[in-house]
């Protein structure tokens, strides 16, 4: 169970000293409190499904996967400030449109959290850290983090043909050494609305508007992530603190500080740089209506973890080590019309697509096993699966597999020897030298879509959005617990028993689901398993009837409308189940996309 509350507090005031000149000045606090519990208790078991009556009956009692019974308790509080203070000027003469804003930004908080775990809770119906027997735990942290700068926008149109646009912010904050926290980040903006050009005269007929545009602009990142979220001091040297499990005094373990792992002298802002090319037109009414854009997206100096020899004896430093590049583009298309006076509709198309690459990255082994230049975002290494293993014969007569498993026998997974060796091995796990490996996937979405459709009859109308992706390569996870490979054991489903190769079953999906030390070399990345998860899928259905509004008036109401809708009604996906295009497995099961449908009644009087 927990308790958020979330308090944001804004006042600010308004000058307009003379016509045109305004002056905005507002202070915000939000305060941010949850309150966590998590209580586990004893779940009681039989032990045995076929217990010896002549025993204890205690005997027989056990608890399961639940040995452990504890409370948790965890207290966030979180305080945040914000002031900004700016100055705007409007200038708007007729052909001529001018407006110049200048700001300043200053930001700062401080989080806080403070956990307890006791356990043996002395019965589960008093759920307190007081009602406990056992050992107990406490933990606690303190961050604050502050930005600050000053920022400009600056436009002008010329007879709403020419519109011009200037972006800029000077940017500092706490995350960074002092000589490296600001950053300044432009960007630039046109736009040509050709349709009103007089030599366009000629096309007002049937062309409303047709404008180019283009743009330039940089944003700053100074957020870094690790396994345990945000990283406030990246810049500061950390030492880690424990106890000695051998070094004794008085009966007690020795206390302990460890070496402080490395930090960057110059680590500062990463930077993404986006340009883009534009182009709107709409015709025939405003009955169509269509956008284009392409882009591309740098990200330089990416804030990311550093790889050092193991002999160093410490954490590498997090650096802007990395560049990345995203090519994409982007459609969006609208037709709607009425019929007459009883029918309309309307479709609208977005699709879009965009491949990411590493430009820049330290990796001077050019391991596959980390980023490397000229890396796609999305490919996957693995082996290439011939089939699987029918006879005894087929194995011994086939290369050596004993560098992925042992014990290979038929209905076990046959991989293909590419480099020729009669050897499956991974290499040196380089761009050199990969072994049999080669690129089996790119597990990225490519060619998002969605459509939406409206049709309207009298008062009758009906709205269809689908969303979906044309390709999309997905290798299901492989941890001991999920649920889509044949050998996790205590979690079986109908299918291991089915889609499992047997002497019978020599056609089947899986491999045999027998015991074996090396349970994973059947499950090893490879071509087999990766799924097509390319999909189409009806998000939402909405039918809805408006109540005329002579009928409403009749029973004292305005206005009365009953609807229906459906969301997630229907799919499309060659992925085998139970895996789900949008869904992710956890380690112990998976949680569907749940269909829900409702019905309502709206009535306004």
């Amino acid at each position: 169970t927990f308790t958020k509350t979330n308090v944001t507090l804004t006042q600010g005031v308004t000058l307009t000293p003379f016509k045109g000149f305004r002056v905005r000045g507002d202070f915000s606090y939000s305060l941010y409190n949850r309150a966590y519990q998590d209580v586990a208790s004893k779940v009681t078991v039989i032990n045995d499904q076929t217990p010896d009556l002549a025993l204890d009956p205690a005997d027989l009692l056990d608890n399961g996967f639940s040995g452990n019974d504890w409370i948790n308790n965890i207290s966030d509080n979180n305080q945040y400030f914000v002031f900004n203070t700016y100055a705007d000027y409007t200038i708007d003469q007729g052909s001529h449109y001018f407006k110049a804003m200048v700001g300043f930004n200053q930001e700062w908080g401080n989080n806080q959290m403070i956990r307890s775990r006791a356990y043996s809770l002395i019965t589960p119906q008093v759920t307190d850290l007081n009602a406990t027997v056992g050992s107990q735990e406490t933990y606690g942290s303190k961050s604050h983090v502050a930005l600050r700068g000053v920022f400009y926008r600056v436009n002008y149109i010329f007879k709403d043909r020419y519109l011009v646009e200037a972006n800029g912010r000077y940017d500092g904050t706490s995350r960074f050494p002092k000589d490296d926290r600001f950053g300044f980040f432009p960007s630039f903006s046109a736009a040509w609305r050709i349709s009103e050009e007089a030599f366009m005269s000629g096309t007002s007929g049937w062309l409303d508007n047709l404008k180019f545009r283009g743009s330039y602009g940089t944003l700053g990142n100074q957020i870094i992530r690790d396994d345990d979220g945000q990283v406030y001091y990246p810049y500061i040297p950390t030492m880690g603190i424990g106890t000695s499990p051998i070094m004794m005094s008085s009966g007690t373990r020795s206390p302990y500080v460890s070496a402080a792992g490395l930090v960057s002298p110059t680590l500062t802002w990463e930077t993404v740089v986006n340009k883009n090319l534009g182009l709107d037109f709409t015709m025939f009414g405003n009955r169509l209506d269509f956008s284009f854009d392409i882009y591309t997206r740098d990200t330089k100096d990416m804030l990311t973890d550093v790889t050092y020899p193991e002999i160093l004896g410490t954490d590498a430093p997090a650096a802007n080590s990395a560049d990345l590049r995203t090519n994409g583009w982007e459609i969006a298309a609208t037709w709607k019309n009425r019929i007459n006076s009883d029918w309309n509709y309307g479709v609208t198309l977005a699709l879009s697509d965009n491949k990411s690459e590493i430009t820049k990255y330290d990796n001077p082994t050019n391991s596959i096993n980390e980023h490397y230049v000229g890396q796609v975002i999305g490919e996957l290494w693995g082996y290439e699966t011939e089939g699987i293993f029918q006879t005894e014969a087929e194995v011994s007569e086939h290369a050596d597999q004993s560098q992925v498993g042992s014990n290979w026998r038929p209905g076990d997974m046959k991989y293909a020897d590419l480099n020729g060796d009669n050897e499956i091995t991974a290499g040196s796990n380089t761009l050199d030298d990969p072994g049999d490996q080669v690129i089996i996937a790119y597990e990225e979405p490519r060619y998002n879509f969605g459509i939406n459709g409206n049709l309207g009859w009298k008062n009758f109308s009906l709205n269809l959005f689908f969303q979906g992706t044309l390709k999309y390569d997905y290798w299901p996870p492989n941890s001991n617990w999920v649920a889509f490979y044949p050998y996790n054991a205590g979690h079986v489903e109908n299918y291991y028993l089915t889609d499992t190769w047997s002497p019978t079953n020599p056609n089947a999906y899986f491999a045999a689901p027998h015991f074996s030390t090396d349970t994973k070399k059947n499950i090893v990345e490879q071509s087999r398993y990766v799924q097509n998860a390319a999909y189409i899928r009806l998000k939402t259905l909405t039918l809805t009837y408006n109540l005329p509004s002579e009928w409403a008036g009749k029973i004292g109401m305005q206005a009365a409308r009953v609807y229906f809708s459906g969301l997630n009604m229907w799919e499309y996906t060659s992925m085998r189940k139970p895996l789900d295009p949008e869904v992710r497995p956890t380690l112990t099961q998976e949680y569907y996309k749940q269909r829900i449908y409702s019905v309502g009644l709206n009535v306004t009087f």
